[in-house]
């Protein structure tokens, strides 16, 4: 039986209104073993990205660090934002 995992993360990947093509790639690169970790039952981009702030203290360097970057982004969700503040 597949997982929710995958399709949680495609939409995690695809981030449309929260970074650029580069930050995805950062994010999707950096992020992929935190989320299926942390959020694998999960599946829409919003709940993914709250459950990847929810877990900010677990979550790798360089997830942490792609995120940071990512919320640099004016349309990044708040969420985002306050757990991950924008270091460009």
């Amino acid at each position: 039986m597949k997982t929710a995992a995958p399709i949680g993360l495609a939409v995690l990947i695809s981030l449309p209104s929260l970074a650029t093509a580069d930050e995805r790639a950062a994010v999707r690169e950096a992020c992929k073993a935190d989320a299926q970790a942390n959020c694998s039952v999960l599946m829409s981009r919003s709940k993914i990205i709250a459950c990847l702030a929810e877990n900010a203290d677990k979550v790798s360097n360089g997830c942490a660090s792609a995120l940071k970057v990512a919320s640099c982004n004016a349309k990044a969700p708040d969420v985002l934002k306050a757990a991950f503040p924008c270091t460009p």
